[in-house]
C-alpha cells in the first residue's frame, strides 16, 4: 500500500473513532429523558448513564495514551473499538430488558473502550504525518468528526421517537465497525522511545481520585452536598489525589509529570481546559433534557436544537485558530469566555421563561465560544519542552473528561436541590416549572463561575513577550 493511501486512510481511522464516541454521547444525552420514563429511576439515578462513562474515561484516559506509546497505538486503537461495541451491546440489550444494572455495566465497558482509542484516534495522525503535514491531516480529521457530531443527535432523536431508545446504541456498534475497517488498511512501523517503567500506582491514584470525587458529588444529589457520606467520599478522593501529587513528584517518571505546572501557561491551559466543560455539560446534556421535560419537544427536535451550537464551533475553530498565529491565545480565549459567559446568562433568562429562543441562541455563543479557547492548548504544548508535549497532551483530554463529569455530578446535585427547594416554597408548581427555574439557578452560577476563566486568560503571556524570554536561550551567531 503506498504512503499516501496510509495517510488517507489514517485521517478517515481517527476521525471514525472521534465519530464514535461523538454518536455514542449523543445516543446517551439525546435519550437520558427517555431512559428515566422508561426505566422509572430518578434524576440522579438516570445521569449516572452518562456519568460513570466520563468518569471511566477520566480515570483511564492517561493509562490508555501511555498503553499505546508502549504497546502500539493501532493494537490499542483497534481494542479500545472493541470493547466499545461490546459495552453498546450490552447497554442495548440492558435498554430491552429494562434493566438499569445491566445498563450501567455497558456504559461501563464503552467507557474503558474510549479511554483506549479517543488518545489513539489523534496520535495515529502524528505517526504517520510529517510536521509539515499534521495541520492539514487535523483539519480534515476534525471536519469530518464535527460533521457526524452535528448531524448524530438529529438522527438519534428520530431513532427514539419512531422505535426505541436502545436502538440509538446500535449507530455506536456501526460507526466502531467502520473505524476498525478504516484503521485495518493503515499500515506503518510506530516509532516508539526508550521504555520506560509503567507508573502503575499512578495510575491507581488517577482512577481513584477521579471515581471518588465524581461518586461523592452525584450522592449529593440524593443526600445533599453537606451529608457526611458525600464529604467523606470527596474528601477522600482529594487526599488521594494529593498523594498523587507528592508521590508523582518523587518519581522519575510518573504517569503525570506535575512539575510541568511551573510553565505559567499550562497551568492556566489546564485550567481552562477543566473549566470550560461547566457551562458546555449545561449547554449539552441539560439543554438536552430541558426541551424534551419541560418544553415537551421530541427527541428528534431535541437533536436539531444541537445542530446549530457544534456548527459555531467547526466555523469558529479555524478564526480562533488565525488569531493564535498573528496574537497568541490570549485574545481568542478571552473572546470564549466572554461568549460562554454571555450564553450562560441568555440561558439564565430563557429557561424559567420557556423561552426556546433565547436558549438557542445561548448555546450558539457557547459553541462558539468553547471553540474559541482551543488555542490555549496549543499556546501551552508550544511553551512546553518537547520530551514533555506527548505527556502534557494527554493531560488535556484528562482535564476535559474529569471536568465534564465533574461538572454533570454538580450541576445534577445542584438541579436535584434546587428542584426540591421551589417545590417547597411553591407547593402546587408543576415539576416542569421546578425544573425550568432550578437550571435558570444554575446557568447564573455557570456565568458567574466561568467568569474565573476569563481572568484566568489575563494571565496568559502574549507572543512578544514569550519571544523576549526565549531570546536569551538563543546561541549567538559564531563571529569571524
Amino acid at each position: 500500500m503506498d504512503e499516501q493511501t496510509v495517510k488517507r486512510f489514517a485521517v478517515f481511522a481517527a476521525a471514525a473513532g472521534l465519530s464514535t464516541w461523538a454518536i455514542d454521547m449523543a445516543a446517551t444525552q439525546v435519550g437520558l429523558p427517555s431512559q428515566q420514563a422508561a426505566l422509572g429511576i430518578s434524576v440522579t439515578a438516570s445521569q449516572w448513564i452518562l456519568n460513570i462513562t466520563l468518569m471511566i474515561i477520566a480515570g483511564l484516559v492517561t493509562v490508555g495514551g501511555a498503553l499505546g506509546d508502549r504497546v502500539g497505538r493501532l493494537r490499542i486503537f483497534r481494542l479500545g473499538l472493541l470493547l466499545i461495541m461490546g459495552g453498546a451491546a450490552v447497554t442495548f440489550v440492558g435498554g430491552l430488558m429494562g434493566a438499569f444494572p445491566v445498563i450501567l455495566v455497558g456504559r461501563g465497558v464503552e467507557g474503558i473502550g474510549a479511554a483506549l482509542f479517543i488518545p489513539a484516534s489523534t496520535a495515529l495522525l502524528l505517526d504517520v504525518f510529517p510536521p509539515q503535514e499534521r495541520g492539514g491531516a487535523q483539519g480534515r480529521m476534525m471536519v469530518i468528526s464535527m460533521t457526524v457530531t452535528a448531524f448524530a443527535p438529529t438522527l438519534i432523536g428520530l431513532i427514539i421517537q419512531v422505535v426505541s431508545w436502545p436502538f440509538a446504541y446500535l449507530l455506536t456498534i456501526l460507526a466502531a465497525a467502520v473505524a476498525l475497517v478504516m484503521v485495518g488498511k493503515v499500515k506503518y512501523e510506530q516509532k516508539k522511545g526508550a521504555v520506560t517503567p509503567f507508573d502503575y500506582l499512578g495510575a491507581v491514584l488517577v482512577f481513584v481520585a477521579v471515581a471518588l470525587v465524581t461518586i461523592g458529588i452525584m450522592q449529593a444529589g440524593t443526600s445533599g452536598l453537606t451529608s457526611a457520606p458525600v464529604l467523606l467520599m470527596v474528601g477522600a478522593g482529594l487526599l488521594v489525589g494529593l498523594v498523587l501529587v507528592l508521590v508523582s513528584l518523587r518519581k522519575q517518571f510518573p504517569l503525570i509529570q506535575f512539575r510541568v505546572m511551573k510553565i505559567r501557561s499550562v497551568a492556566v491551559a489546564v485550567f481552562i481546559s477543566l473549566m470550560r466543560f461547566l457551562p458546555n455539560v449545561l449547554m449539552g446534556a441539560f439543554v438536552a433534557r430541558y426541551v424534551q421535560q419541560v418544553l415537551g419537544l421530541s427527541p428528534t427536535v431535541a437533536g436539531l436544537l444541537l445542530i446549530l451550537p457544534v456548527l459555531a464551533q467547526v466555523v469558529v475553530a479555524p478564526i480562533g485558530g488565525r488569531m493564535l498565529d498573528k496574537g497568541g491565545a490570549r485574545q481568542p480565549v478571552m473572546l470564549g469566555a466572554a461568549l460562554m459567559i454571555g450564553g450562560t446568562v441568555l440561558l439564565a433568562f430563557g429557561f424559567p421563561a420557556q423561552n426556546l429562543w433565547l436558549i438557542l441562541i445561548g448555546t450558539i455563543f457557547g459553541g462558539a465560544g468553547f471553540s474559541f479557547m482551543n488555542p490555549v492548548q496549543m499556546a501551552a504544548l508550544t511553551d512546553t519542552p518537547l520530551e514533555q508535549r506527548g505527556m502534557l497532551a494527554g493531560i488535556f483530554p484528562l482535564a476535559g473528561n474529569f471536568g465534564t463529569a465533574l461538572f454533570v455530578a454538580l450541576l445534577t446535585a445542584g438541579l436535584t436541590a434546587f428542584m426540591a427547594a421551589y417545590s417547597a416554597a411553591n407547593p402546587g408548581a408543576t415539576e416542569a416549572a421546578a425544573q425550568a427555574n432550578a437550571l435558570g439557578t444554575l446557568a447564573w452560577i455557570s456565568a458567574g463561575v466561568t467568569i474565573t476563566t476569563l481572568v484566568a486568560a489575563l494571565l496568559l503571556k502574549k507572543p512578544a513577550a514569550s519571544a523576549a524570554l526565549a531570546a536569551p536561550k538563543t546561541p549567538a551567531a559564531p563571529t569571524a
